[in-house]
Order: C-alpha cells, then structure tokens, then sequence
C-alpha cells in the first residue's frame, strides 16, 4: 500500500497545505472571536509583523479572509471571515473540545464554557462530530479505510519538498498574548507533526516507515516522534524483541485527534475544487461513504459563527 501517495493526494493533505501552520490556526481563532485588525492579531498571538502580513495575504488568497480598508490615511485594513472562512467553525469549535478535555482549562486558557443561542434560548454547547448519514457520534475504530484507483509513485522526495522543512516555532510572549488552545497547537500546527499523525490514521506504525513514506528527515521525525510520546498521543510498543524493535502506536488521546482532522477533511470536499482520491473512508455504523457534520449535543444543529457565546468561568 503506498501510503505516501495516499496522505499527499486525500483532502487532509490539502487542508493541511491551508491551515496546517501554528500562525495561521492562531489568526483563524482570533477571527472567530471577533478579532480583525493586524494590531489585534498581533497584540493576541505574538507573530512577528512579517510573518502575520504573509499569513493573512495567504488566507485572504485562499478565499478564507477578505481584506477591506476602514482607514485612507494611513492605509488601514480590515480582515474578515467569508463564507469559506466561516464554514471551519465547526472544526475550531472541535479543537476546542479536545482542549477543554485534555488539558487544564484554567492553564489552557480556554473557555470553561460555550453557550449555545438558537431559537432565542440558551443552552451549553458541547460540539459532537456525527456522519452525516446515521448521525452516530464519529470515533477512529469505527471507520474503514478502502483503497480505491489507481495510484500513482509518489516519491517520498516529492511530498518532503510539498511539505516543507518546516521548524516547529512559538509564539512571543507579551503580557496581552492570547494563550488559548495552545496545547493542541502544538500538535497540529507543525505539518510535519499532523502529517506524521495522518499516516498513523492510515496504519503507519514504524519509524523506518514513516521515514521512507514521509521523506521527513531523521532529526526532524525523531523530534516529533518524541512530542508526540511526550504528549501521549502515540504510545511506543515493542513488536520484536530479539532485536528489540518497536512500533508507534495512537493512545486514545490520539484517536480523539479524529474527528477534527475529519472535519478539516469534510471542509475540503465541501469547499474546495474536486479532485480524485486514492482511497475512501466508510463509516462501519451505516456502511455509507463517511461524510461529518460538527453539531451541538443538546440541540442537534450546526453551531454558527455568532451564535456561541464564550464564558472563561469554569
């Protein structure tokens, strides 16, 4: 099974080419809460002025933010959501949840609660990944990967050079930093991490696999296997033990990393350009292609952009 080609032609790997970047994610949830000055994205995430105009001219070319000027003299722009932009809400508001789940609330900085508005009632917000066709809540054991096509050499050169030799990077601290989600950001705003943890969903579990499949080098995969063992995301079991050999395996705070890069999957078959893939993904449940929709638990409905009210108070 060639695995490289599978992770550099599915719709996460395009996802990933947009949003897999710890800058970008971090502009995205200051957007969603409202931000949308360069002086807000600054003071909230620490980027450097560099670094925040090339991301937001990248986002504003990819269709996700608009840029519309409120001052002359000097020239001052504005950045806000488009539709495109507005459809990943449901994926932050996952990132959120496993957040919320698997770190300190308070240390985390994230809010302690979400309030759901609809229909002029309030109710708390607990965001649920569900198929689309048996609205059965998603988890990692019960879909089946199915390879399908014909697939293509992909050389492990070609999706290095794709990827990037990108550096695994933090923000700056200033007193008035937004610290929120910063521990899943440092899962999945490093490429090389989040595409490491796309291979495992898709049954690499070998350092010499991953290595040859991904064209990452050494220093760079031993660095974020080790996060990823730190972070108990993957756990290490030995296969063979004379010699000793080991394989890397998802722990279940690993597979809970699924829904959110399923629905960063769903955001890219809904939203961007088609294109053929060498394998589908079927939901086990209902035997249907798997399709996600983000929901509220309590009311069942798709949360929008202003309809959730954020409460830091646990």
């Amino acid at each position: 099974m060639q695995i490289g080609h599978q992770i550099l032609t599915n719709p996460v790997a395009r996802g990933l080419n947009i949003l897999g970047d710890r800058w970008t994610i971090l502009i995205m949830r200051d957007a969603f809460l409202g931000r949308h000055r360069f002086s807000e994205f600054r003071t909230y995430t620490g980027i450097a002025r560099g670094t925040l105009s090339n991301r937001l001219e990248a986002l504003v070319a990819e269709g996700l933010l608009v840029k519309k000027p409120y001052s002359e003299s000097p020239p001052r722009f504005d950045y806000k959501l488009t539709e495109k932009g507005r459809s990943l809400y449901p994926w932050a508001l996952l990132i959120w949840q496993w957040e919320s789940q698997w770190t300190d609330q308070q240390e985390a900085g994230v809010p302690g609660v979400l309030r759901h508005k609809v229909d002029g009632h309030t109710h708390n917000l607990i965001p649920q990944c569900v198929c689309r066709h048996c609205r059965e809540v998603l988890r990692y054991d019960d879909v089946k990967r199915v390879v399908t096509g014909e697939q293509s050499d992909i050389s492990a050169q070609e999706i290095s050079e794709k990827f990037g030799s990108q550096r695994r990077t933090r923000s700056q601290v200033t007193a008035d930093a937004d610290h929120a989600l910063g521990h899943i950001i440092d899962i999945i705003g490093d490429r090389w991490t989040t595409l490491i943890l796309a291979a495992a969903f898709i049954g690499l579990r070998r350092y010499d696999d991953f290595h040859q499949q991904l064209g990452i080098a050494t220093n760079i995969l031993a660095d974020r296997l080790k996060m990823l063992l730190q972070m108990e995301v993957l756990e290490r079991k030995e296969y063979q033990s004379n010699p000793p050999r080991y394989q890397y395996e998802l722990t279940e705070k690993g597979k809970s990393l699924y829904p959110q890069t399923m629905a960063v999957r769903q955001w890219v078959l809904d939203c961007l350009p088609a294109a053929v893939h060498p394998f589908k993904l079927v939901h086990k449940n209902c035997g249907e292609d798997l399709a996600v929709d983000v929901i509220c638990g309590e009311c069942k409905q798709v949360p929008k952009v202003g309809n959730v009210e954020f409460d830091r108070h646990l």
